[in-house]
């Protein structure tokens, strides 16, 4: 979600990894290509490394930016009365809440959140609501072609892929469980169309998150949603939390409580491209904490990485 898309895996330390003078330099990370960022108007440093033998001589890619929290496959995400993000906010005792503003799931986000209300009170209309709404973003109930809401009022939330094997073919069923979620799966978004994928880096690919060296917190993760080409830096929640280091059960309360409290700010991304860095499914935050700390382990460990940031890209992460 801009601010404007449970197993505890948390901060890891590998013991097998060696100290950080050890690898000054081992990387080889190496300016590759510059990604826009805040829709064009920044950009990021994207860095290529040297081919890892022990994960198949691919070519790692790092960037460091502050990250943004994204809402996407999880069911709280959106509520049809809702519609701000702020219900929670100006009343705590109220509920249910959304943690997300309904303009993050239109085919325009710059319409009023009056265009979702129109046809929601006339009672999602067709084609019209498909007009207003994102196809991509909002599930489309297969039975009635109007959106997915759950018994509660909130709108099935979407990920660009699955959770479960199937998942594809189970669109329009209604079912939450079946997209990634945000709340419990640390995931990154990548920009679609983008430098990325020529790289080698698809849905799945296994990402690792690690916060400045005076906390050291490292995140194993997956790319669990694609985003526009000209943005950069949206994480699931479970991400930001971890990297923020709040409690497992710690869930966005509304909309800016997601802005004020889970956005982790600057961030080194380590992707690790290539089909052999593929999680399988079903993805569940077990499994992606322990297909991405051995990935790590791999590579060389959270110290070497933390060591090749000094010495390579950022002397003062």
């Amino acid at each position: 979600m801009y601010p404007s898309g449970l197993l505890r895996v948390g901060a890891l330390s590998l013991a097998m990894a060696l100290p950080v003078e050890t690898f000054a330099g081992a990387c080889g990370f190496e300016r590759v290509f510059q990604q826009p960022d805040e829709h064009g108007s920044r950009s990021v440093q994207v860095y290529q490394g040297a081919p890892v033998p022990a994960l198949g001589s691919i070519r790692p890619l790092l960037f460091i930016t502050s990250l943004k929290v994204n809402t996407d496959g999880t069911k709280i995400s959106y509520h049809q009365i809702d519609v701000t993000g702020r219900r929670c906010s100006t009343d705590p005792g109220a509920g249910p809440c959304a943690i997300n503003n309904i303009r993050n799931a239109f085919v325009d986000p710059g319409r009023p959140e009056a265009d979702f209300e129109a046809v929601r009170d006339a009672g999602y209309p067709l084609p019209r609501t498909w007009q207003v709404l994102d196809a991509d973003i909002i599930e489309k109930n297969a039975a009635t072609g109007k959106p997915c809401l759950s018994a509660d009022g909130y709108l099935v939330s979407m990920t660009a892929d699955v959770a479960v094997a199937g998942g594809f073919n189970r669109q329009g069923d209604c079912d939450q469980s079946k997209w990634i979620d945000a709340l419990a799966v640390p995931a990154l978004v990548v920009p679609g169309n983008s430098r990325f994928q020529s790289l080698g880096v698809v849905k799945r690919s296994t990402v690792v998150a690690f916060s400045p060296s005076a906390s050291k917190r490292v995140v194993p993760g997956i790319v669990g949603d694609s985003g526009p080409s000209d943005e950069l830096g949206e994480a699931s929640v479970a991400m930001n939390r971890m990297l923020n280091g709040l409690p497992e059960t710690d869930i966005p309360k509304h909309r800016q409580d997601a802005i004020n409290r889970f956005q982790a700010g600057r961030t080194a991304i380590l992707i690790l491209p290539g089909s052999a860095n593929v999680l399988a499914r079903p993805i569940t935050a077990q499994r992606v904490a322990v297909g991405g700390n051995d990935a790590l382990a791999r590579f060389g460990g959270a110290d070497k990485l933390y060591g090749c940031i000094k010495d390579e890209v950022d002397p003062a992460f």
